[in-house]
């Protein structure tokens, strides 16, 4: 089991280094998740933030956003990144939220995959529950069909060099089914980092240096021609490293 406390302290350096200005490839990813979707004076939720940052880039583009994490080293990176911007941070257990029906938008990326049932079908229903009716619900996990990612996370664990803890990857019927059975309509599936997987393969290597890619990966320029063969094509939507559904709450 991880120590996310431990974890996200090693991150707090990005804060000096983030351009709130611009945007990132997942935040990217988002964007094409929810198509037309304002977040102009809507009410926003991340369960499990981590750092922040597509909050933090929802709020900038006038959300008015909740962020639930139980590890206040996250939520320190948040709320120094967020200086100025309407955001509520709250810090809690994802699974002792109870706050219903009041959401435009729920949304978690790298958080629902670190459970196994009966906490793998709740912590979904909870996502469902805190949206409105007809809100949406947007959920981003590994995607267990990828061969490089599964092959590097098996290596780290085996050389002790996994920082994730607990880890268990959804396909996209299991992510669509659990998405279904808690009251959404799913309404679009799209793959990421196709070409950006390789890079998994060699986890191992640079795992134990993870904070530095992160920090790269967050401050670097958009380039529509390496976004288009990472997200969203037949092989990214097949084999990337990641899978995202959206969903909207029908009841």
């Amino acid at each position: 089991m991880c120590n996310w406390s431990k974890f996200w302290s090693r991150f707090v350096e990005i804060t000096k280094k983030i351009d709130l200005n611009g945007t990132t490839y997942m935040f990217e990813y988002y964007k094409h998740m929810l198509g037309d979707f304002s977040f102009k004076n809507k009410k926003v939720l991340e369960l499990g933030c981590g750092t922040g940052i597509n909050s933090i880039l929802m709020a900038s583009l006038g959300a008015k956003v909740t962020v639930v994490d139980y590890s206040r080293e996250a939520l320190n990176i948040v709320k120094k990144l967020s200086d100025g911007l309407n955001i509520e941070l709250v810090h809690r257990d994802i699974f002792e939220w109870d706050i219903e029906n009041e959401f435009d938008l729920v949304h978690s990326e790298g958080v629902v995959e670190h459970f196994l049932m009966p906490k793998r079908q709740e912590i979904i229903d909870i996502h469902t529950k805190s949206a409105k009716r007809n809100g949406k619900v947007l959920i981003i996990v590994p995607n267990a069909e990828c061969p490089p990612y599964r092959i590097g996370k098996k290596l780290a664990e085996i050389s002790g060099r996994w920082v994730h803890g607990n880890e268990y990857p959804y396909t996209k019927k299991e992510l669509m089914y659990r998405m279904k059975k808690s009251g959404l309509l799913c309404e679009r599936f799209m793959g990421g980092e196709f070409l950006i997987s390789l890079g998994w393969l060699f986890a191992p290597l640079w795992l134990h240096k993870y904070s530095n890619f992160l920090e790269k990966g967050l401050s670097m320029s958009v380039k529509k021609f390496f976004y288009n063969i990472n997200y969203g094509n037949f092989f990214a939507n097949r084999w990337g490293r990641a899978i995202a559904v959206l969903g909207r709450r029908i009841h």
